[in-house]
């Protein structure tokens, strides 16, 4: 009979002992923090591996040219006007960087800045303008329209762009914006939308869009899905090779344009295989051009060089 009592208690001590070896087990890896433990923040996303844009750069495959400014005319560089892109058609080029600021009043306009129409251009006196003479003009969009680029080329605002964008369709527009801010950013990609769809919504994507800063690529996104973007990094102090690889990886943009004298065999050999095409500028000479290519260069701004 008392062996039967005890066999109970016995089974009961070492299922107690069980336990709260158990507990004090649990207790000391707590302590210790070596429970396995969910780290994912509560509101964190999957990591995706894929970069939120697939940009089109076929292209530069056909291009290996981007005449800067409309191209070079009679000598004269930066014109923006009308003659220089048929002149620079007619000998090849397909690609065609423009420069873009806005006027006084508002409008987007084809010309570097206010300092250099103020000092290359003239208004004729019989055109009709709110200034005059010509050392009193203000940047507005008439005058500016009225005025003569070098004294000899006509000027370009966006419905004229858009109607060659109409005419010449194996044409492409490299952007050169004068603005590094937001607020004048969108107002000027906004001005492209807006134009475009008043002509042939179609045409934007033959724009190739230049930025300067890593944020910019959200604000021109935001707007329009533009088919190609271009990282130009003359603006920005602070690239290395590494961080623009790494922002290529994670944005998409597979376009670096920079100085000429920027690049070097080591940017080359580390961008290329990432699918990376490099640009440079702005070369007017053979030797140079050939020089750079050995560096790697795909696609070369010039004023005056042709296709």
């Amino acid at each position: 009979m008392k062996s039967q009592i005890r066999k109970p208690i016995l089974i009961s001590a070492i299922i107690l002992l069980a336990v709260a070896s158990i507990i004090s087990g649990l207790i000391f890896l707590l302590h210790n923090n070596n429970l396995p433990q969910d780290n994912t923040p509560v509101n964190s996303t999957p990591i995706n591996s894929e970069p939120p844009y697939n940009f089109d750069y076929s292209w530069a495959n056909a291009n290996h040219y981007i005449a800067r400014a409309f191209g070079g005319i009679l000598g004269d560089s930066y014109t923006n006007s009308y003659e220089a892109f048929l002149l620079n058609y007619q000998l090849g080029h397909r690609v065609f960087e423009v420069d873009f600021s806005i006027t006084d009043d508002g409008y987007t306009v084809a010309t570097h800045d206010t300092d250099t129409w103020s000092s290359s251009t003239t208004i004729p006196p019989d055109a009709e303008i709110k200034t005059y003479p010509i050392e009193d003009k203000q940047f507005t969009y008439d005058n500016f329209m009225s005025s003569l680029s070098h004294d000899k080329y006509h000027t370009v605002d966006l419905d004229i762009l858009f109607s060659l964008l109409q005419k010449y369709p194996d044409i492409y527009i490299v952007t050169d914006t004068k603005y590094a801010d937001e607020t004048n950013v969108r107002k000027q990609f906004s001005a492209f939308v807006a134009t475009a769809n008043t002509i042939n919504p179609e045409l934007l994507d033959r724009f190739i869009v230049q930025i300067y800063q890593p944020e910019m690529l959200d604000w021109v996104m935001d707007i329009y899905p533009w088919k190609s973007v271009i990282y130009t990094l003359y603006q920005n102090t602070d690239w290395t090779p590494e961080n623009i690889l790494a922002f290529s990886k994670t944005s998409g943009v597979k376009f670096i344009t920079m100085w000429d004298t920027w690049l070097t065999a080591e940017i080359s050999h580390l961008w290329k295989p990432t699918g990376i095409k490099i640009a440079t500028h702005t070369l007017n000479s053979l030797a140079r051009v050939q020089d750079s290519q050995s560096r790697g260069a795909d696609v070369i701004y010039t004023d005056f060089l042709l296709p």
